[in-house]
C-alpha cells in the first residue's frame, strides 16, 4: 500500500498563496477588460434632424450609442447626462454662448466633448483648446469617421485626467510635506528636540493613533496656533 505524506507546510502555504494570486490576477484582468470595454453613452445635441439620425444610426451598437438627444444645447437638462460618457454637439454655428454652456456642463461632470461645426471661430476654437474640449472638427463631419474620432477624443480624454490626477496627488504631496516640516519645527522648539526626533515623535504618535502623518501634523500646527492666540490676547 503507498502512503501519501502529508506536504510540509512552507510547501502548503506557498501553494495557497499561488493559487491566491491566481485568482486576483483573474480578477483583475476581467475588472480591466470590463473598463476598457465599458459603455460611453452619448448626448447628442445637433441642430439638424437628417444628420442627427444619420449619427443615432452610425452610433447605434457601439460603445457611444446615443442615449440622450436634443436639437439645442440651452434645451438639454442636466440630469439627462447623469450616465453620459460621451459629449457630441454637431452645428452649424458653435458659439461664445454655447462654449460658456459646455464649460457649466464639464463642471459638472467631466467627460469627453467632440464639438463639430460647419465654421471656423478662432476664438471659440481657442475657448475648446482651454475647456479641455477632446476634438473640435470644423467642416468635417462625416458619419462613417465619428467613430474613430470618438474613440480618439475618448483615449485623449482618459489620458489627461490621469495626468490631472497625477500632477493633483503630488501637489497634495508638496502640500502635506510642507505642513509636516512646519510640525516639525514646532515641536524642535518645543521639546528643544532635533529633527530627526521631531519626525520620529510624529510618525509614532500617527501610528498609535492610527492617524496619516499630515493629518496629525495639521492638528500640531492647530494646537500651536490655538496656543499662541490665548498667549497673546
Amino acid at each position: 500500500m503507498t502512503i501519501l505524506k502529508r506536504p510540509p507546510v512552507p510547501l502548503i502555504r506557498y501553494l495557497t498563496c499561488f493559487l491566491l494570486s491566481l485568482t486576483m490576477l483573474r480578477i483583475i484582468m476581467r475588472n480591466s477588460t470590463d473598463i476598457m470595454t465599458q459603455s460611453f453613452n452619448s448626448t447628442l445635441v445637433c441642430d439638424r434632424s437628417d444628420i442627427a439620425q444619420q449619427l443615432v444610426e452610425q452610433l447605434s451598437g457601439t460603445m457611444f450609442e446615443v442615449t440622450n438627444q436634443s436639437a439645442s444645447l440651452p434645451k438639454l437638462a442636466m440630469k439627462q447626462l447623469e450616465f453620459t460618457g460621451m459629449f457630441i454637439l454637431a452645428v452649424r454655428n458653435c458659439d461664445s454662448d454655447m462654449m460658456a454652456l459646455i464649460d457649466m456642463l464639464l463642471r459638472q461632470q467631466p467627460m469627453p466633448v467632440v464639438i463639430f461645426t460647419d465654421a471656423y471661430d478662432a476664438q471659440v476654437e481657442k475657448q475648446a483648446i482651454q475647456l479641455g474640449v477632446s476634438a473640435y472638427v470644423v467642416d468635417g463631419l462625416q458619419p462613417h469617421r465619428v467613430l474613430p474620432l470618438l474613440s480618439t477624443a475618448r483615449n485623449r480624454f482618459l489620458q489627461q485626467q490621469t495626468m490631472r490626477e497625477q500632477v493633483q496627488s503630488l501637489e497634495t504631496k508638496l502640500a502635506e510635506r510642507k505642513i509636516i516640516d512646519r510640525a516639525k519645527g514646532v515641536l524642535m522648539q518645543q521639546r528643544q528636540c532635533s529633527e530627526d526626533e521631531a519626525y520620529r515623535l510624529l510618525r509614532t504618535t500617527a501610528m498609535n493613533q492610527n492617524m496619516r502623518l499630515a493629518m496629525l501634523a495639521k492638528q500640531v500646527l492647530a494646537t500651536a496656533n490655538l496656543l499662541e492666540t490665548h498667549s497673546h490676547p
